[in-house]
């Protein structure tokens, strides 16, 4: 039995989605396999609308597949993070961080005691009776990320959460994540439009074809951990990167009927 048969945590089994509208069927997905390994951060690129995130929901069990099969291994508890940040406005930052932990009937002491830790860890330290509005963009997506870290989920789904950031911050929250994920080795999926985001973060980089999404490239990240911004100027980096270019360009360009 190999390492990834007995490691695996949530396993797509060609995986097909058809999306109905005005009457009609659009194949979104074709036959996806994909298996998150326990530990694993993997990252999910790909052609604009080639399904990405539609897998990313078929995995997080939001979405089912119209054929397929999604399999679980000791029903894993998935957290959400999206570029929205679906952050609650009228609960404080302490409120929203404490929040799926008191839907789960943690006791008010201990959820607060849990919640604070991770507010501190994220860099909020001090904005604990501030609500969503009157913070920063980036302060908004490091409180989303502590929301769903409190709750210490198995599977972390990620569903381009820096989309919406200007780059500095973006950066800045790159390292935020690479830091957390390295203290915690949380298995995560995340859904990214930036070839440097998905190299730096991810094991592994999960190349998708133009639609209907298809899995056509798995590569491995052969970059030692702990990594950091300087990473980006190792020569394997600068390679894997020349990798992906090409395989995206080829699907882009024949996504937009130009080759």
């Amino acid at each position: 039995m190999t390492g990834e048969e007995q490691d695996w945590l949530v396993r797509a089994n060609q995986i097909t989605k058809v999306f109905t509208t005005n009457g009609q069927g659009i194949l979104a997905l074709e036959e996806v396999d994909l298996t998150l390994r326990q530990g694993s951060f993997t990252s999910l690129i790909g052609p604009s609308g080639c399904g990405k995130s539609t897998l990313l929901r078929i995995v997080g069990s939001i979405e089912t597949p119209s054929r397929g099969s999604l399999d679980q291994r000791q029903s894993p508890r998935i957290a959400f993070v999206f570029q929205d940040h679906a952050l609650f406005p009228w609960l404080t930052v302490l409120d929203n961080v404490a929040f799926g932990l008191k839907m789960a009937g943690i006791a008010t002491k201990e959820r607060y005691r849990r919640s604070q830790l991770w507010i501190e860890r994220v860099g909020l330290a001090g904005f604990e009776r501030t609500f969503p509005n009157a913070l920063s963009g980036g302060m908004r997506q490091r409180l989303s990320i502590a929301r769903a870290f409190v709750t210490e989920p198995d599977v972390l789904l990620m569903d381009e959460p820096m989309g919406a950031l200007d780059e500095q911050t973006r950066l800045l929250i790159q390292e935020d994540l690479i830091r957390l994920w390295e203290e915690t080795r949380k298995t995560v999926l995340l859904v990214t439009h930036s070839i440097d985001e998905a190299i730096l973060l991810g094991d592994r980089v999960v190349i998708m074809s133009r639609r209907p999404g298809r899995i056509k490239t798995i590569l491995e990240v052969d970059l030692e951990r702990p990594r950091s911004l300087h990473t980006m100027t190792d020569p394997r980096f600068v390679a894997l990167k020349d990798t992906i270019i090409s395989d995206l360009h080829d699907e882009v360009m024949a996504s937009m009927d130009l080759r």
